[in-house]
């Protein structure tokens, strides 16, 4: 499957995620900057509105402990696709996950993956 992917965004703040990201729905991925200056996969979501669920992760009351630590310590950026469908983003966020592992998913989300372009 392709899918359309945003624009990779290397400052993951309250004020891009406003002016990038839109309220539809979709996949995202969360990246930290390693000390080599390459990127490592750390998220995988998905939501019904993208711009909310990557504001909520910025708040001081996200319960994600590890996602918290990494945006309160390091680089993050962020990247998304909207997607409309929910078998579709279940099977997609599937895909990046096991493509992916990122540490700060506590679990596997389950389900039948389906394949897509990476960004």
């Amino acid at each position: 499957m392709e899918v359309k992917w945003s624009s990779f965004h290397g400052s993951y703040t309250s004020e891009a995620v406003k002016k990038y990201v839109p309220t539809s729905a979709g996949v995202y991925l969360l990246w930290v900057k390693l000390k080599n200056d390459k990127w490592r996969c750390i998220y995988v979501g998905q939501a019904t509105n993208l711009e909310e669920r990557l504001l909520s992760h910025l708040t001081s009351s996200e319960p994600n402990e590890s996602i918290k630590n990494n945006v309160s310590n390091y680089v993050i950026g962020f990247e998304y696709a909207e997607v409309t469908e929910q078998y579709m983003r279940d099977g997609v966020e599937k895909f990046l996950y096991d493509k992916y592992k990122p540490e700060c998913n506590s679990q596997d989300p389950g389900g039948t993956p389906i394949s897509i372009n990476l960004p």
